[in-house]
């Protein structure tokens, strides 16, 4: 009489993988690892901020998201961190005494200092020297 007539449906899951393009930039805080990296950094007139950190220093570790945040959030300054003990001779000729520390820059010359991790402090030097 009458066949039935099956059709047979792979069961095949679509992986389709997504590409998604954000319109904001975010910035990086970008290593410094030598002096002539850092000099070419601080010379620029727009503000360079210089996070001096050690991989063991807590403070460090525990303002790291935040100068992260600032760098995204505060786009007309340029971030930097330097690792004291992978650079010491920027550390040395920067006077870094205690970690973090974090320097300020315009046109190569410092013009400003946050010792310790003060959130407030560093965000307030970024806003005033924008």
């Amino acid at each position: 009489m009458f066949r039935l007539c099956r059709t047979t449906v792979p069961s095949i899951a679509f992986n389709r993988v997504r590409s998604f393009h954000s319109t904001n930039i975010k910035m990086a805080v970008q290593e410094l690892k030598n002096l002539e990296e850092f000099q070419k950094a601080i010379a620029s007139s727009k503000l360079s901020v210089i996070d001096f950190h050690a991989t063991w220093c807590g403070p460090c570790k525990a303002i790291a998201p935040k100068v992260q945040q600032f760098s995204e959030e505060f786009t007309d300054a340029a971030f930097y961190k330097i690792d004291v003990d992978e650079v010491p001779d920027v550390a040395s000729k920067c006077e870094i005494k205690a970690m973090p520390t974090i320097q300020f820059y315009k046109d190569g010359k410092k013009i400003q200092e946050v010792v310790g991790a003060n959130v407030g402090a560093i965000q307030q030097a970024v806003t005033a020297n924008i």
